[in-house]
């Protein structure tokens, strides 16, 4: 993009295809959002989580000055107990509201260690897009990440990260 004059700071987008809540990873299971579109084009068999490597994160260091993963590889999202059906007898998905917050990953940290700047993304304000820590209140995701020391979030609901942002400054005394 350098080359085609672009003089901006850039960020290498992280995507997902969904969560696995039986055990926090994320899926990668659809061609869309697996993988880079230049990377499918190209034949390359790797996924997004071949970015979030030591190694991945160096490459991304070499055309980006930031990363932009999705919220569940920094903080894994997981429903314990797990029960294989429904009432029903159909197989049982779980869903966001139903799944906790495990530890966070080293992500934000091993993306820092290279210079990178990490923005997450999405947040939202909807009860179905909270994990169930948050008891349906979006501040609480956002205070989460940021004392995780993410630089930056997008957001859907700019005034919520924006109120949650200057809480947080004021946990530090700013």
């Amino acid at each position: 993009m350098r080359s085609h004059g672009l003089q901006t700071r850039q960020v290498q987008l992280v995507d997902g295809n969904g969560i696995d809540f039986k055990t926090g990873k994320v899926l990668l299971n659809n061609i869309t959002n697996s993988r880079p579109f230049d990377w499918t084009v190209a034949g390359e068999a790797r996924l997004y989580d071949a970015m979030l490597t030591p190694e991945g994160l160096a490459e991304i260091k070499t055309y980006a000055e930031g990363i932009g993963p999705w919220k569940a590889y920094i903080v894994p999202l997981k429903i314990a107990p797990w029960k294989d059906s429904n009432a029903d007898g159909t197989p049982y998905k779980g869903s966001t509201p139903e799944a906790s917050t495990q530890d966070a990953t080293s992500l934000v940290a091993d993306a820092h260690k290279l210079g990178l700047f990490v923005h997450v993304f999405t947040f939202r304000n909807e009860k179905k897009y909270l994990a169930a820590d948050y008891r349906g209140d979006p501040s609480l995701e956002y205070l989460k990440f940021y004392r995780l020391g993410v630089d930056g979030v997008f957001s859907d609901f700019t005034h919520t990260g924006v109120a949650a942002r200057a809480a947080y400054l004021r946990e530090l005394g700013w």
